[in-house]
């Protein structure tokens, strides 16, 4: 039965690929092109390393290998057989024929193979292959590291069943595919860390003297056994025979007790996920003197609790992971003094500034959009509401606006303090982003009105792709019209002579912008106050002018009716 439902999964994949047509086969070719270029770049640096990398210590350094790859089928394998358990369309059929469940979790397991576990194969086989071929190694080599590799991936992707298998028994329904997409984000912020330790730990690029200083895995650990079976097999020696052996066994054992949890894991969890999580009752409360919100307030609560209700919302903030991990390992391994940094508090908070800026044109547009297409197949209904377009667009804003600058504003908060700024700092900067982002939030609202998309399976992409580049070239282009009056108060008065040189050597649009500029920087040497007051108000007139044109646009069009793109997920059809 086994070898007939692959049979008809192969039959399904060759066929969803034709019916694709140039758009499915330019997809996988793509993707051999990319696997292609990686093994390429890490053949080529197995060669050179292969130099200064002796035999005797390529035991110690395959653990790290096999635990690179294990965590990788791991981070990047769970979400993926997540949905092949739970997700796939076949299932309802499948689980109607007269079919043995554990046939069709056999079948589920060896499809997972093509994905991202022979991917990690791919990558780690073939350049320790190369490795091989320029130490000269043992023709006994290749095969041992075939099965060695082999098993690793049989372990990790085993791993991953079992963590699916016994979540979905623990965790309810409501909340399951949040969770995947979660680990779906947070495995590439992993995946990055991953990356980055290296340079955490060695200033200077890895060479012979920093693998040596590697620790050694204890001997007893199954990822030493596929190193000491390499290590031996290298020479030719039959010492890697008990080894070898031992790990294929525990490849199986692992494969075995995934296949345990069948019927709870599999069978039940499908179904769970199926009917969806129950509802409990609750007892209705009488409420008394309840005073009715305002319109905008009360559309800013809606957009609140379908936010607080959904991880996934939250994904857009993501990025920040990253940043957050590439300032802290830059920070580190530059060997900077902190005591240097908290002497110069004005140049950190500029600078400091200049970046979160950055990310609220990152975060504030693209949340803001996301705030029409969240309303899905529901906006009918709004519109039935006596709530006029720019209500809508009002409060759709301002909780847009309100929660990023809540979180940023208080990691600020938390730099400020390890950078020693002063409370006027502190205030001075969030006032300004608060000034500054309600432009940004206004133009996610605009660009929302006329390039929604709602996906259910991607709740967190909820823009057209041309747009969401519109948006992205909007947002900054505000920024750096918006800074221009805050660029004016922190050049040094110094620079006054060299624009008026500039303005005088260079006629045309740079003369006349060099000449304005010369003359705002004489006014702020010349009365400080009144150049700071006129910069406030110019960054006021733009951030609110821009908003208030852009909120217009925006609700006429709510008031005319937008579409939304609705996303359906493509089925798979059997042939």
């Amino acid at each position: 039965m086994t070898k007939k439902l692959l049979f008809v999964q192969w039959r399904m994949f060759v066929n969803s690929i034709r019916s694709k047509g140039a758009k499915g086969i330019g997809g996988i070719a793509l993707s051999v092109i990319v696997v292609g270029i990686f093994v390429v770049l890490l053949s080529k640096l197995a060669w050179e390393v292969s130099g200064f990398i002796p035999q005797q210590l390529i035991g110690d350094l395959f653990p790290y290998i096999s635990i690179i790859s294990v965590s990788m089928i791991l981070l990047l394998g769970i979400p993926q057989i997540f949905k092949s358990l739970y997700s796939e369309s076949d299932l309802s059929f499948l689980f109607t024929m007269p079919i043995p469940t554990r046939s069709i979790f056999w079948v589920k397991y060896i499809q997972s193979f093509v994905g991202i576990p022979i991917i990690v194969f791919l990558l780690t086989f073939i350049p320790l292959v190369i490795y091989g071929l320029n130490i000269g190694a043992n023709f006994l080599y290749y095969p041992v590291l075939l099965f060695v590799l082999l098993s690793n991936i049989v372990i990790g992707l085993s791993l991953a069943y079992l963590f699916n298998l016994g979540l979905i028994q623990i965790l309810p329904a409501s909340r399951a595919n949040e969770l995947m997409t979660v680990m779906s984000a947070l495995s590439g912020l992993l995946i990055y860390v991953l990356f980055q330790i290296p340079n955490f730990f060695y200033d200077e690029p890895i060479g012979k003297e920093s693998i040596g200083q590697l620790p050694a895995f204890p001997k007893w650990l199954p990822l030493s056994w596929g190193g000491d079976a390499v290590s031996s097999a290298i020479t030719g020696a039959t010492g890697f025979l008990i080894p070898i052996v031992l790990l294929i066994l525990i490849a199986a054992i692992v494969a075995l007790l995934s296949s345990t949890l069948v019927e709870k894991g599999f069978r039940t969890g499908w179904i769970r996920l199926s009917e969806g999580g129950k509802k409990k009752k609750q007892k209705t409360k009488v409420k008394k003197g309840n005073a009715i919100s305002h319109p905008i307030i009360a559309v800013g609560k809606k957009e609140w609790l379908s936010v607080k209700r959904d991880l996934r919302e939250w994904m857009v903030f993501m990025p920040l992971g990253f940043f957050a991990i590439f300032a802290i390992f830059g920070f580190v391994s530059s060997g900077v003094n902190i005591s240097d940094l908290r002497e110069h508090g004005n140049v950190t908070w500029v600078i400091a500034q200049g970046l979160f800026l950055f990310i609220y044109a990152m975060f504030n547009g693209s949340m803001s959009a996301a705030a029409i297409a969240r309303e899905g197949k529901s906006i009918s209904i709004l519109r039935m509401l006596p709530l006029t377009g720019n209500q809508i667009a009002l409060g759709k804003l301002w909780i847009s606006w309100l929660l990023p600058l809540i979180m940023l504003s208080i990691i600020e908060i938390a730099i400020g303090i390890f950078l020693n700024w002063t409370v006027y700092q502190h205030i001075a900067g969030i006032l300004m982003n608060a000034l500054v982002t309600v432009g940004i939030s206004s133009i996610g609202i605009w660009i929302g009105t006329i390039g929604a998309k709602y996906n259910p399976a991607n709740p967190q992409n909820r823009v057209k792709f041309v747009p969401s580049l519109l948006l992205m070239f909007l947002s900054y282009i505000y920024l750096f019209i918006a800074m221009i009056p805050f660029g004016i108060l922190i050049i040094p008065s110094e620079t006054g002579e060299f624009l008026s040189s500039v303005s005088t050597d260079f006629g045309g649009f740079i003369g006349l912008v060099a000449k304005l500029a010369a003359s705002f920087i004489e006014m702020k040497t010349n009365s400080p106050i009144l150049t700071f007051i006129l910069a406030l108000i110019s960054m006021a007139i733009i951030s609110l002018g821009t908003a208030t044109i852009t909120l217009l646009l925006s609700g006429k069009k709510l008031d005319k009716g937008i579409k939304i793109e609705m996303v359906s997920e493509s089925r798979t059809k059997l042939r």
